[in-house]
């Protein structure tokens, strides 16, 4: 359960991508937000003390709380781990389900999900589009001991609301790595772009709170749609 302050956090960043405080440019004063809240003075605190961290405010005395308005343009947010839909609340973020199969772990894929060879797992490609355009294709990996059921009608919605909701699993961390490389012809079909144009790829693992690993993923982002964001403070 994730803690009040992180709960906050997560409510304000989910409103700045609204849009809720493009005219004031600002958050409320403490006193108003410990009011919204029902929390204390300490909660809020921590709760802007994260958004601070993560970019997506910063503060000056005497003067308020700012927003950054950068963070807040359409980005794919490395600070998460909670899928595209959330990077996109305002917009109509669809996946085409391309093929979803229950496949034996061989041993580059079990060192890779720390379990053992022969483990079943979930493995899916989805195209993903945003407000229409093609975005990304996806290829993930889900350990079926830790995510025992997967349907079209839960990868078509939201996987990770599933995870979170349904399932009462909580997501933790995740690491990130990002390469240049150069669409193959299916992919370049599908994105509708041309054979060896570039793409961003982004490699997941992600783990659990208690750091097990439940899903190994890649998306091949279309290089003319996507952005990725990565905040950062000194």
């Amino acid at each position: 359960m994730a803690s009040a302050y992180k709960k906050i956090a997560e409510s304000i960043i989910c409103d700045l991508k609204a849009g809720k405080y493009h005219e004031t440019k600002k958050l409320p004063k403490e006193e108003e937000l410990i009011q919204q809240y029902g929390v204390s003075r300490t909660t809020i605190r921590k709760s802007i003390n994260i958004l601070v961290n993560k970019g997506f405010v910063y503060q000056v005395q005497g003067s308020g709380i700012f927003v950054r308005e950068a963070a807040l343009q359409d980005y794919v947010s490395l600070e998460n781990v909670k899928g595209l839909t959330r990077d996109f609340p305002t917009k109509q973020v669809e996946a085409k389900l391309l093929s979803l199969e229950v496949i034996d772990a061989d041993e580059e894929l079990a060192e890779a999900m720390q379990c053992e060879v022969g483990t079943k797992i979930y493995y899916l490609q989805r195209l993903r589009s945003v407000s229409g355009d093609k975005f990304a294709l996806e290829y993930s990996y889900f350990n079926k001991n830790i995510i025992p059921y997967l349907s079209e009608e839960i990868i078509k919605s939201s996987i990770y609301s599933y995870i979170i909701d349904d399932l009462k699993l909580t997501i933790g961390f995740a690491d990130k790595i990002i390469t240049a490389t150069k669409l193959s012809a299916n992919e370049a079909q599908l994105l509708e772009l041309e054979l060896g144009d570039p793409a961003l790829t982004l490699s997941s693992t992600v783990f659990l709170s208690n750091g097990t690993i439940f899903e190994v993923s890649k998306s091949v982002h279309h290089y003319k749609n996507a952005k990725l964001l990565k905040l950062a403070t000194f």
